[in-house]
């Protein structure tokens, strides 16, 4: 029986994937969430998030936030990383996962009544 456990790649090939490659899903990300959701509430959320980082001393100011997640979602997205560097050969992030899952369920989701159309 194989470890699901990742363990990351150090000096192959799989690291040597450029930032516009590890960068893919979140650009998809974006695409999606601009096509399925009203820009003007995107581009609120993301200065109320802005503002809130750049007033935390030491952090990366423009790109970064943390969150609290429970193990079983980390978990999960360590299995998905592991299974996308044994299919494609190249190491990627759990944010990337992260992108990739939000990307991929996005419409799905807002098909859902809980997440769909506002409620008036």
């Amino acid at each position: 029986m194989t470890s699901t456990s990742y363990t990351r790649p150090t000096k192959t090939q799989a690291t040597a994937v450029g930032q516009s490659g590890r960068s893919r899903w979140a650009r998809k990300l974006r695409r999606t969430v601009f096509r399925l959701l009203p820009t003007t509430d995107i581009m609120a959320a993301e200065e109320t998030i802005s503002s809130t980082i750049s007033k935390r001393r030491g952090q990366d100011k423009a790109a970064w936030t943390s969150i609290r997640a429970r193990s079983v979602q980390v978990a999960l997205l360590d299995v998905l990383r592991k299974r996308h560097l044994e299919n494609t050969g190249k190491e990627v992030s759990r944010a990337e996962v992260l992108a990739a899952l939000m990307s991929e369920g996005l419409e799905r989701l807002l098909g859902n009544q809980s997440f769909g159309e506002y409620q008036k």
